[in-house]
C-alpha cells in the first residue's frame, strides 16, 4: 500500500502571503472553463477593448518581426518611442517634455515600480475609492499602510476638495488620482485637480496621476497633470486603450529623469525590457492617437447610452452615467446580496461574466465592461437585467443575502 504524500506547509514571504492578484482575472479563468464545457459567456469582466487597432501599428509590428528585430532593448523603452511620445505629450502638456522624462513599461508594472521605488513599509499611501484593484494590491504588496477616502455616488463619484483635504490629512507618502476613472468613468474637474497638486505640494507629498482613459473623455474637456513641473508628480498611461492592444502590455510614465532613471533600473532588474517589435509598432501610431481616439470616443459615448437603456429596464439597478472609458459601476445594492456572490451567480446561471465592486473598494456594486463584441455586450447586459428583475422569485429559493 502506497504511503500518502503529505503536504508541507509553504513558508512564503510576507510579500507572498499579500499577494491578491487581480479578481477579473479569476473570473476570467472561471469563465473559460465554462466555455470548455460547450456554453458562451458574455465577457463584461476585462477591459479589453474588441476593435481592430490601428492598421499601421499591426504592419510595422509585423514588418519589425520579420526584419528579425527581436533581440533585446534598452530597458526605458526604444529612443524611437520615447523622443515621439515625448514630443506628443510636449504638445499636450504645453511645455517641454523631453525623451529623458519618459520611460516606456506595462502600465500595471508601473503602479508597482513607483510603489516600491517611493514607499518603505512606514508610509502610508491615499487611494480614492472606488479605484483601480492595483493600486490597493500592489500597496498591501510592498507592506505600505492604505488609507481609503470614499468618493460619493450622489456627486456621481466626483473628486471634490473635502476628499482631497482627507486623502492628505494622514501626511501620506504617495497620493493616487485616478482621472477618467476606472471604474466609474468619473471625469474630474480642473478646478479641483489643481487644487490637488497645490495641497500635495505643500505637503511634499508625491502624486501619481493614473491618466489611461484620458484619450476616452467623451463627456467634457479633460484636464491633465502633464502640464505640471511639479518635480513629484508622475503621470502614467497605457497603449492599452488607446490603441486596442492590450496583449501589447506596454505603457509609459511621464516623470523628473531621476525618476525614469530608477524605473529603468527597476525594469533591468524585474524582466530586462520590453519586446522592440512591439515598441516599435506601438511608435508608428503616435502621430494618429487623437484621431484614432476621436473615433473611439464617438463609438464609446453612444453605445454607453444604448447600454444605459438596457439597465433602466430593471428598478434593482443603479449607474451613474461615465464620462469616459467603457466601464458601468452599478449599484446592486437594492437586491441585498453580496456583490461577489452575484457575480458568480450571474456567470453560472446566465453565463455572464462582471466584476465585484469589493475589488474596486466599493461593497455592493458590479464593474461591467462595454468594450467587447457590441452584440455580446448588450446580449451580457440584458442577461445581468434578467437576473436583477429575478430577485422577487429568488428571495424564496434561497439565494444567500448580506
Amino acid at each position: 500500500m502506497k504511503k500518502q504524500k503529505v503536504h508541507r506547509e509553504m513558508n512564503f514571504s510576507r510579500r507572498g502571503r499579500a499577494l491578491v492578484g487581480q479578481e477579473m482575472f479569476h473570473l476570467l479563468d472561471r469563465a473559460q472553463i465554462i466555455e470548455r464545457e460547450g456554453r458562451h459567456v458574455y465577457h463584461l469582466e476585462l477591459g479589453e477593448p474588441k476593435p481592430y487597432p490601428p492598421g499601421r501599428v499591426i504592419n510595422r509590428t509585423i514588418i519589425s518581426l520579420l526584419n528579425s528585430e527581436v533581440g533585446y532593448s534598452p530597458s526605458r523603452g526604444v529612443s524611437s518611442l520615447r523622443e515621439k511620445l515625448a514630443a506628443y505629450c510636449a504638445k499636450t502638456a504645453g511645455r517641454e517634455i523631453l525623451m529623458d522624462h519618459i520611460v516606456i513599461s506595462p502600465a500595471n508594472m508601473l503602479i508597482y515600480q513607483i510603489l516600491d521605488l517611493l514607499c518603505e513599509g512606514t508610509d502610508t499611501v491615499s487611494v480614492f475609492t472606488p479605484g483601480f484593484p492595483t493600486y490597493i494590491a500592489a500597496t498591501k504588496y510592498i507592506g505600505a499602510k492604505l488609507h481609503h477616502v470614499p468618493l460619493v455616488m450622489g456627486s456621481g463619484f466626483n473628486l471634490t476638495r473635502n476628499s482631497i483635504d482627507r486623502a492628505l490629512s494622514v501626511n501620506p507618502k504617495l497620493l493616487i488620482v485616478n482621472s477618467g476613472n476606472n471604474p466609474t468613468g468619473a471625469v474630474y474637474d480642473e478646478s479641483v485637480l489643481r487644487y490637488l497638486l497645490d495641497q500635495a505640494i505643500k505637503k511634499d507629498c508625491w502624486v501619481l496621476s493614473d491618466e489611461t482613459y484620458s484619450k476616452l473623455s467623451f463627456q467634457k474637456p479633460y484636464f491633465s497633470l502633464l502640464g505640471s513641473q511639479y518635480e513629484r508628480c508622475i503621470v502614467l498611461s497605457s497603449f492599452s486603450k488607446i490603441f486596442c492592444v492590450p496583449g501589447y502590455r506596454i505603457g509609459y510614465a511621464v516623470a523628473d529623469s531621476r525618476v525614469v532613471e530608477k524605473i529603468g533600473l527597476s525594469s533591468s532588474t524585474l524582466y530586462s525590457c520590453l519586446p522592440v517589435f512591439v515598441q516599435e509598432g506601438i511608435a508608428e501610431g503616435i502621430p494618429i492617437i487623437d484621431e484614432f481616439t476621436d473615433n473611439r470616443k464617438r463609438y464609446y459615448r453612444k453605445l454607453r447610452d444604448e447600454c444605459m437603456k438596457i439597465l433602466s429596464r430593471s428598478s434593482n439597478l443603479v449607474c451613474v452615467k461615465p464620462e469616459s472609458g467603457f466601464y458601468l459601476l452599478i449599484d446592486i445594492r437594492k437586491l441585498k446580496i453580496d456583490d461577489r456572490d452575484f457575480s458568480t451567480t450571474l456567470l453560472n446561471k446566465y453565463s455572464t461574466a462582471v466584476t465585484p465592486g469589493t475589488s474596486f473598494g466599493c461593497k455592493g456594486f458590479i464593474r461591467a465592461s462595454i468594450c467587447g463584441d457590441t452584440v455580446d455586450v448588450k446580449q451580457g447586459l440584458r442577461q445581468l437585467v434578467l437576473f436583477a428583475n429575478s430577485f422577487h422569485k429568488n428571495t424564496r429559493k434561497g439565494i444567500r443575502k448580506i
